[in-house]
């Protein structure tokens, strides 16, 4: 294996986000409240599956859907400053796929970070937990003109790398996310899989 890319997730989450740290649950409640204040609304069920697509993005397929036209930059720098007052403190690493990454790291593979997220949350995420120097890139929504499920993310992440797309598994996460990184046409690992790690679709389905 010469790359393994760790999504934000989506990541990277993650998006970092639910890949790396578990930040799923404070941003459901930050989406929701968002949807909530703007006139809109948004299933779990939702949430789950547009997981790995860039905030505003996601508001806009579902205004679309509820056939409003709310004030989508406005959407998303409240539901960031709602997401930040949440996890103030940090959100937890997810620490088998950290665990991962860190065995990657002592033997020298290099990794990035392919995120939907926005630059300044996915890295200091990362740093306050001291694990941001694994990295040898980060990638994030800010970056790329198209977010997931386009490969353009790790498209990019594997050209900062020096590597071949072909040549690199994708930690994911979200289903958006796996399809950006097939698209890129990576070997896809799905972290939902991985014992330890935490696995929300049962949850999204009821």
């Amino acid at each position: 294996m010469s790359l393994t890319l760790f999504p934000f997730f989506a990541s990277l989450p993650t998006d970092c986000d639910g890949t790396l740290v578990d930040t799923m649950g404070p941003f459901f409640v930050a989406d929701l409240q968002t949807c909530e204040e703007f006139g809109m609304t948004m299933t779990l069920t939702q949430f789950y599956d547009l997981a790995g697509v860039p905030i505003r993005e996601i508001f806009a397929i579902l205004a679309k859907e509820q056939n409003v036209q709310p004030d989508l930059d406005a959407m998303a720098a409240r539901c960031k400053a709602l997401a930040d007052a949440l996890m103030k403190d940090g959100p937890n690493l997810i620490e088998p796929v950290i665990e991962i990454a860190r065995r990657a790291h002592s033997k020298g593979v290099p990794i990035a970070v392919a995120s939907s997220g926005v630059k300044p949350t996915v890295t200091g995420h990362l740093r306050g937990h001291g694990v941001l120097d694994m990295f040898q890139a980060v990638v994030t929504c800010e970056d790329v003109k198209q977010g997931k499920p386009a490969p353009d993310l790790y498209l990019l992440a594997a050209e900062k790398l020096g590597v071949d797309p072909t040549r690199c598994v994708a930690y994911e996460d979200a289903e958006l996310g796996m399809e950006s990184a097939r698209r890129a046409g990576m070997t896809v690992v799905d972290v939902r899989d991985i014992p330890g790690v935490p696995d929300p679709r049962k949850d999204a389905r009821t």
